[in-house]
């Protein structure tokens, strides 16, 4: 033994010894294999070194975060079963102080998609189904003829979109998050609403991202085996995985007693300068039997420990990273892994190629090395799992924090990237610190009312004796704040005709937002459940166009399920959008108008460079059109 090889054994001891203080659980082989090689050769750097974490420490606290999971993955044959894995836990997994482990449970909301993509190659591998439906299901098969509900507004779309368009998100669809809402006929029910849902692009046109298109095909395993989506994926890939600790049941997630709590800012506004206060999202936004219609889009429960599993996996060619069994197919992981739609045009950094997006997955280069990842935003909760296919590298990120967590699980990502594989390595925290700063800038640049500004055609009190509805999107009765001075503008009283208003206007909720509402501006507010709504705020802004806001809170569910009033969240003062009130035929000027909201201003979610706004005005320029009900 040299002096050289035991000051190097000595010094990858101590730098265990300090991991571990730190909270790791690693699996780093401390023995030698006497019969393969020299000890020396069997002590590696850690795959989380103490730089890093002295880097994550450094990120929680200028984010103010609260708590991160990372686990790093990569194949190793001197490693025992092949393979290294090694984790890390920092700051608060919950709203009581429970640190963070690899054990603590998290949404990671759109990496879920990947379950999603695998379950409709699974689908079209079983010769048995093809058999028993006497032909072939294929990528290239059109939705409709798989799923009896199916419908989109535009007949080119209705006619042609196959299983890969909707897996690689260019139908033509925009979002339309804001229709999502557990309903009664569950899955199908909701695709039988797609068809009201207007399009941003021709088909196949641009990228545009939408959940309700994985949500759509969650439906497939019921529809062809009558077999609920939840089962499928459980039958076939978390049970052969032994991920025992990912369900897509929050009522069984909360059980166990490892369920982390997201956490957002309280009444942040970023648009008048105000941070709120950092609150647990306690009970999870979604209840138990809520969450069904989310799954194929955004609905796994699970930890890093697991993740780090399903990685290698993935990383395996879809072989069982100990017992070498096929869990998935290699063909099906090579086909979704490929990249169909081209979403970044051009590189978003130096370091960066233009990225494309496959199947529930991006792909793309960093510093010339092939990465496949995709990101999950659910509220109060981030994930990012990403891997690099050539190099055996694996990175996994979950954050509870619902805004610098997004920033701070890629910076981690590439940081962690850069010192395994020997890349320079950019200050990726100083590149999301002003892009916030630019976000927060251009969000506080927003037109101001006019003055003086128009009325409405009508009193701004017959608004409220409106009922709006929507096919997918639901019903909006506006309640009239009556300390507002519409009844002034028109020397007419406010008046309520919905049964709801009075006790609306006097929940917790609503008088929380009424306490930093602009009260000498004529406001509505209007309940409206959705998965990611719960209230919706109108201002006026000038003659029939009123400033919208979507609200979110858990105010009612907290007060329901015994949590007691304090430390609920209202959150969506950031974002604000258009609507117009188009008067029906009672207006002199254009008695052929329909009457209706017209919701626009992005309301609908579109992106992609070739989509386009509706435009004009009226009915015909409406994102989303609810119209008045006689």
């Amino acid at each position: 033994m040299t002096f050289k090889w035991v000051m190097k054994l000595l010094c990858n001891l101590v730098m265990l010894s300090t991991l571990l203080a730190h909270g790791h659980s690693l699996q780093v082989p401390l023995l030698p294999d006497v019969a393969s090689s020299p000890l020396s050769s069997h002590i590696q750097s850690p795959l989380i070194s103490i730089r890093t974490e002295e880097y994550v420490h450094t990120l929680l606290d200028k984010w103010n975060a609260s708590g991160l999971s990372v686990a790093v993955v990569r194949k190793d044959e001197k490693a025992p079963n092949g393979w290294r894995h090694e984790f890390g836990a920092y700051g608060v997994a919950d709203a009581y102080g429970s640190l963070m482990t690899p054990d603590s449970v998290f949404a990671i909301a759109s990496n879920s998609k990947l379950f999603l993509a695998i379950s409709v190659g699974l689908l079209i591998s079983n010769e048995t189904l093809a058999k028993e439906r006497g032909m072939d299901i294929r990528w290239s098969t059109k939705v409709k003829d798989l799923i009896p509900e199916w419908g989109l507004m535009d007949n080119d779309m209705n006619r042609g979109v196959t299983l890969q368009d909707m897996l690689s998100h260019r139908t033509g669809m925009p979002r339309h998050d804001y229709s999502g809402v557990e309903r009664k006929g569950g899955v199908a029910e909701m695709i039988s609403t797609l068809r009201y849902l207007r399009p941003s692009a021709e088909f196949r046109e641009t990228f545009q991202y939408n959940n309700l298109m994985y949500e759509a095909l969650s439906y497939l395993p019921q529809t062809l085996l009558n077999q609920t989506y939840e089962s499928y994926i459980a039958q076939h890939l978390f049970h052969p995985l032994n991920m025992t600790s990912t369900t897509f049941s929050v009522a069984e997630a909360e059980t166990w007693g490892t369920l982390a709590n997201g956490f957002l800012w309280d009444m942040e506004d970023i648009t008048k300068g105000k941070n709120g206060t950092r609150v647990a999202v306690n009970p999870y936004f979604q209840r138990p039997g809520e969450e069904r219609t989310w799954a194929g889009a955004g609905g796994v429960l699970t930890s890093a420990r697991d993740l780090a599993t399903w990685v290698s996996m993935l990383m395996n060619k879809g072989r069982h990273p100990y017992t070498d069994e096929v869990v998935v197919p290699a063909a099906i992981l090579e086909r979704i892994a490929y990249g169909r739609t081209v979403t970044n045009g051009k590189p978003e950094y130096a370091e960066t190629s233009i990225k494309a997006y496959g199947s529930g997955q991006w792909r793309y280069s960093y510093q010339g090395h092939d990465i496949i990842e995709h990101g999950g935003n659910n509220p109060g909760f981030k994930s990012q799992v990403a891997r690099f296919p050539t190099d055996n590298l694996g990175i996994i990120a979950l954050s509870n924090d619902g805004t610098g967590g997004g920033f701070i699980i890629e910076a981690v990502k590439f940081r962690i990237a850069d010192e395994l594989l020997d890349l320079k390595e950019p200050d990726w925290n100083d590149r999301f610190e002003k892009q916030w700063k630019k976000y927060v800038k251009k969000s506080q640049n927003f037109t101001p009312r006019p003055s003086p500004h128009h009325l409405p055609v009508f009193p701004f009190s017959a608004l409220s004796e409106k009922t709006f509805s929507h096919p997918s999107y639901g019903i909006l009765q506006p309640c009239l704040v009556p300390d507002t001075p519409s009844a002034f503008d028109r020397s007419e009283p406010a008046s309520h005709t919905h049964a709801h208003c009075d006790s609306l206007l006097q929940s917790r909720p609503v008088q929380r937002i009424l306490s930093v509402s602009d009260l000498s501006i004529p406001t509505y507010i209007i309940p409206w459940k959705r998965t990611f709504a719960t209230h919706v705020v109108l201002a006026h802004f000038s003659g029939n166009l009123f400033n919208a806001t979507v609200l979110w809170t858990n105010s009612e569910v907290r007060e329901r399920e015994g949590y007691g009033p304090g430390d609920d969240l209202v959150i969506g003062f950031n974002e604000h959008f258009e609507v117009e009130w188009v008067n029906g035929g009672d207006d002199e000027d254009a008695p052929e108008k329909e009457e209706g909201l017209a919701f626009k201003g992005g309301f609908w979610g579109k992106e992609g460079l070739d989509s386009q706004s509706p435009g004009g005005e009226g009915k015909d320029s409406a994102e989303v059109w609810f119209a008045a009900k006689l």
